[in-house]
């Protein structure tokens, strides 16, 4: 398995008990359709480190509490906090292929239905009014609202989103680029 086939899923928040036993916090809004992973992917240094499940349970509707077979205290434990957790695409719930989490699509490209090929998901904004991703593009970064007409789908497999951006979309922020750099001079 190629560990481009992972996805992002969660995140260590702390260690919970004496046992070395770990709070996540998932990026899922169900998680009854994980308590049967058998291993995760933990990031450590930047390289995703394979860890086998001694126990999943559930703390909250999208927090659980993961047990690993070579983790048992909680000075073993404390060096994995704040590390992200990615699991292979192939073990995502169908349920959430369809709203998959913004933060488990950073690093997927954008495919225009126009354009092509454009960019890279790098961050994402949920705001009261209007949820945003942000696409690094020819070194500039555009935000993207995220609505039915402009972001169609999310391909989890190919790890691409599916768009038809507005007419003159990017140029907006290609052109404030060009015009920051004009008043630097």
């Amino acid at each position: 398995m190629n560990l481009e086939d992972n996805i992002l899923w969660g995140n260590i928040i702390k260690v919970h008990g004496v046992k070395g036993e770990l709070l996540v916090q998932v990026f899922s809004d169900d998680l009854t359709d994980y308590e049967t992973l058998e291993s995760v992917f933990v990031e450590i240094k930047q390289k995703q480190i394979p860890f086998f499940l001694s126990s999943f349970n559930f703390a909250t509707q999208k927090r659980c509490i993961l047990s690993f077979e070579d983790i048992t205290t909680v000075e073993q434990a404390k060096p994995l906090v704040g590390s992200d957790i990615y699991i292979p695409v192939s073990k995502m719930a169908e349920a959430d292929e369809s709203r998959l989490s913004y933060q488990a699509i950073i690093g997927f490209e954008v495919v225009d239905t126009i354009q092509g090929k454009l960019g890279v998901i790098s961050n994402f904004f949920q705001k009261t009014g209007q949820d945003l991703l942000m696409m690094d593009y020819q070194h500039a970064e555009i935000l993207i609202p995220v609505t039915e007409e402009i972001v169609h789908s999310v391909d989890i497999k190919t790890k691409q989103v599916i768009t038809t951006l507005p007419e003159g979309l990017i140029e907006i922020y290609l052109n404030e680029d060009a015009s920051e750099e004009e008043d630097a001079d």
